[in-house]
Formats: C-alpha cells, structure tokens, sequence
C-alpha cells in the first residue's frame, strides 16, 4: 500500500474522478503553458483514467477531438499540435479521422467537458478572450477557442484553474463560456442544451453552484488549506461560504495506488 501523502494535484485528480460517472463521454482539449498543461490536461487525464479502473469503467474519454480512450500511462511526452506525430502514434482504443465532427457536439454527445479561464465569475460565466475593456484591453488573451461550444453544447463542465483573486471577479470582462449568465433560466432562454458549469476546481477549494440562485457556493477545501486563505484569493461579494465547510476528499491508499503505480507510473503528468 503506498504511504506517502498525496499531492494536491492528486487531491484534484481524485475530485475530478468523483465527479464522473459510468457510461458518460468525456471530452478534453489541448493546453499550452506549462501550468496549464498541468491543471487543463494532466489533472482531468489522471482523473477520467482513475474514473476508469474504478468506478466508470464503461465511460469513454475524447482527446483533441479525435483520440479515443488514450493509454494514460503511456502518454508522449511531448505534444506540440492537435495534430501531430505525437498524438497520432499515442496508443488508444480508436481515432477519428475528422478530427471531432462538430455534429456529434450539436446533438449532446459529450456529456463532461473540461475548461479553464483568466477569470470566472459569481455565475460562472468564464473568460478567456481580454482583460478590460475588449475595445481597448489591457491584456489580450488566447481567443474563445472552442469555450462556447463547451458550455453550450457539454452536458456540463468543469472548470480548473489557479486559485487568485485576479481570476475570481464578480463580473467577467467578456463572457466566452456561459455559465448562468444572471441567475436561474438564464441559459434556457438562450436556448442552451447543456447544463453549464458543475464545478470549478482549484488548487484550494472546489465550488458548486448553489440549485436555487445558481450563484457559486464553495463545496469544500483541500487538505492543509483554511477557509480565511480561500477568501483572501477569492473576489466575490456574495456570501459563497456555507456555515460549515467540509474537506475535499483526498485519495484512498487504493486510488493513491492505481494513480501512481498505473495511471501515472512515470510521474510525468502529476509532480510529486
């Protein structure tokens, strides 16, 4: 049995496993950057792999669109393109030849998709195009990408990132993914077929959304973390803080196991 404390890259892991369930087509992109290479792919991997040898082992997992059920263990170490050698010769049950029809994401195929952003706000509404005014910005981000497609389309989504009071703000500057844009029935009257956000998950806390006001609740925090040091990273105004907070879950000797020993035996995805 392993011994050793689990990392908090590990905790977040096993939170993403959790959230999982069997049966279920999980969807995730490609990220650039070495931190967000670690929160955006390496994170959501171990999770949906660790979902795998446990309790969802009928799910399916969607890389870049068109790799099927990946290898974990045996991911390359370099992947320079959404369509490179790289990811082409990555051992996996299938791969698509178009590259993920958008089709397929049109009629609700995916039911988790994973996300991240500059900055999220009490709604869940996310951020990734600019900084300030889009006119006139302070800082231009990478562009929506396939964000609006994610929250508009996904069955739901979850959304990891750095905890900072900078990416926590009680309105985003540009909306480019749609949580619960004002409150409840929002995203009906819009017309949106996925549900949104189900949680945003960090390196402090993880969040939810409350079912009456769909504001953001913070659900737990992780190991070692105090609820005073998750509001002084966080922005909103809202009472978010519920009475009593409860600790995020870490892995069982079990789950340590099969995440370092089969998911991630190299340590190439989670630093330890």
């Amino acid at each position: 049995m392993v011994k050793e404390e689990p990392t908090v890259y590990e905790v977040m892991a096993t939170a993403v496993a959790h959230e999982l369930r069997d049966d279920e087509r999980w969807f995730i992109g490609l990220a650039t950057g070495e931190k967000t290479r670690l929160l955006l792919q390496c994170v959501p991997l171990v999770g949906m792999a660790l979902a795998q040898h446990t309790h969802a082992p009928n799910s399916t997992m969607v890389v870049a669109g068109w790799i099927h059920n990946p290898v974990v263990s045996e991911i390359p170490t370099r992947m320079e393109s959404e369509y490179g050698t790289e990811l082409r010769d990555w051992k996996c049950e299938a791969q698509t030849s178009d590259g993920g029809s958008p089709i397929c994401y049109r009629r609700g195929d995916i039911d988790v998709g994973f996300g991240s952003a500059a900055q999220v706000d009490k709604y869940g509404n996310c951020n990734i195009v600019c900084i300030g005014d889009y006119r006139k910005p302070k800082v231009r981000l990478i562009g929506p990408i396939f964000q609006p497609g994610h929250f508009s389309l996904f069955g739901r989504e979850i959304v990891i990132l750095d905890h900072e009071k900078r990416n926590f703000v009680e309105k985003v500057d540009y909306i480019s993914g749609v949580g619960y844009p004002r409150g409840p029935s929002t995203r009906e009257r819009l017309g949106l077929i996925g549900s949104g956000p189900c949680m945003v998950l960090t390196d402090k806390a993880i969040f939810g959304f409350d079912k009456r006001t769909k504001l953001i609740r913070l659900r737990s925090i992780h190991p070692g973390v105090t609820v005073e040091q998750v509001r002084e990273n966080t922005g909103f105004t809202h009472d978010y803080i519920p009475k009593r907070v409860t600790a995020t879950k870490a892995p069982t000797p079990e789950e340590l196991r099969i995440i370092r020993g089969e998911v991630d035996p190299r340590g190439v995805l989670l630093p330890r």
